[in-house]
């Protein structure tokens, strides 16, 4: 994290900021990579020039913070033009509460940005797009500083239970609790009462014994309800005492119990068009919604690709291959209606039919679903655009320039001989010796001299 103080004496207010709480190891040089923070205190035309320097270009701050005092209000006249989303204007009764708060924010960024950092989030939420980045970031917000209900929306297969996941072990309270999953999918009338609530010894034939719901089993750490939108009606009604009060009756008894739960919810439907058409309680949709986050599809994060492939490699158990360009440019274009889901499916079944092999090469995209119109030389447009393509998908797929040329000239070769039908014939169009071209055909390099 970056933190600039806007002010003649920096290093004077960066010693005040210590002084009021703001931690040692937080860096003020305004050096280094990650979220950057622009601090200025109110003073005459002090304001409007700062944000004249650093709102008026691209990029953007992370955060632009305004401190002022009720004597130097006058001095801060938020602009119409400021972006919103970054402008935070504190005002506080006199300089050392302000000074404190200041701290105090700059704290908090700091330890937003180290959650994002962090090898053990990067590993589990792969990506590093900008929409999945303002989604982490929202996500660790919930978690760590958080505590209320917390919808999940987006389409099926875009890692809502991933992010429910990470605000459950974000949650310094919950995350060493349980983590318990209902999938409203699958909850039938009959049954629903007794999982999510229990039931007592002959509450019906077969209850042989008394059991715990998912309710109960939940105490003390979260409740996940995937699908929430999926709830038939009356048992809405039965949520919404335990989501208010946290108390609950099995089925079969009349004694209230009691379970600390979190609550978070998913869906892929559009609660607010299912509360206007009646077929999900507003009551219980703004009990749900404290927090809402909207997981990006697939197609919104296509530069993720990449790094999901080879994450989705390194799960299939075996030493992850070498992706051709032409695979990974296919893999980035295509199509996935079942969002991260389906991708992971995709590569997975590509890793299988090519165990063992040390490449994942064109012949892996055969009968896996995917529309592949290859890019090759001669079938659309110029060879030298299709040559370009070729490079931006090696370049995706983490290749650097002796990788490309070594695949380059492995792929130039294949070419030569299959169109020349001669190991001969295929020298005389590359220009090299047939000895030559025999060497680099088994993987070596034929001697300079």
């Amino acid at each position: 994290m970056r933190v600039v103080l806007d002010q003649e004496d920096a290093r004077r207010l960066g010693q005040s900021l210590r002084q009021h709480g703001l931690p040692e190891s937080l860096d003020l040089s305004g050096d280094g990579d990650g979220l950057l923070a622009v601090v200025i205190l109110a003073e005459e035309k002090r304001v409007s020039a700062a944000a004249e320097r650093w709102l008026r270009h691209q990029p953007l701050p992370d955060a632009f913070i305004i401190g002022c005092t009720r004597g130097t209000r006058c001095y801060c006249q938020p602009q119409d033009w400021w972006p919103v989303a970054i402008c935070d204007l504190v005002s506080a009764d006199d300089q050392d509460t302000l000074l404190t708060e200041l701290a105090l924010r700059l704290a908090r960024l700091a330890e937003m940005e180290a959650v994002l950092a962090s090898d053990w989030l990067h590993e589990r939420a792969v990506g590093c797009s900008a929409i999945w980045r303002q989604t982490l970031r929202m996500v660790a917000e919930v978690g760590r500083f958080g505590h209320g209900a917390c919808l999940l929306l987006g389409e099926s297969g875009c890692g809502k239970e991933l992010l429910a996941r990470l605000v459950h072990d974000l949650d310094p309270k919950r995350r060493r609790g349980p983590f318990v999953v209902v999938d409203c999918t699958t909850l039938s009338p009959e049954l629903s009462g007794s999982e999510l609530f229990g039931h007592a010894k002959g509450a019906f034939t077969h209850a042989l014994t008394a059991r715990d719901g998912a309710v109960a089993l939940a105490d003390g750490g979260t409740l996940f309800l995937d699908e929430v939108g999926e709830l038939e009606l009356p048992l809405q009604a039965r949520l919404l005492r335990v989501i208010q009060e946290h108390t609950y009756k099995r089925v079969g008894e009349d004694n209230w119990r009691q379970s600390d739960f979190r609550l978070t919810c998913a869906t892929n439907r559009d609660l607010e068009a299912e509360v206007v058409a009646g077929r999900f309680r507003a009551d219980l949709y703004f009990r749900i919604t404290q927090w809402t986050v909207r997981a990006p599809c697939l197609a919104e994060r296509r530069e993720d690709i990449p790094l999901l492939v080879r994450h989705f490699l390194a799960e299939s158990g075996q030493a992850i291959p070498q992706v051709m360009p032409e695979v990974m440019q296919q893999l980035v274009r295509a199509d996935y209606p079942g969002n991260v889901r389906e991708l992971r499916n995709v590569v997975l079944r590509m890793a299988d039919r090519q165990q063992g092999f040390h490449v994942l090469s064109t012949g892996g995209l055969q009968g896996i679903g995917l529309v592949a119109d290859m890019v090759f030389a001669g079938t659309n447009g110029s060879w030298e655009q299709a040559l370009a393509e070729a490079v931006e998908g090696a370049l995706d797929a983490g290749l650097g320039l002796k990788g490309i040329g070594q695949l380059a000239e492995s792929v130039a070769v294949q070419v030569a001989v299959r169109r020349a039908g001669s190991t001969t014939r295929a020298a005389e169009l590359l220009g090299v010796t047939p000895r030559a071209l025999q060497l680099r055909r088994q993987g070596r390099q034929p001697d300079s001299g």
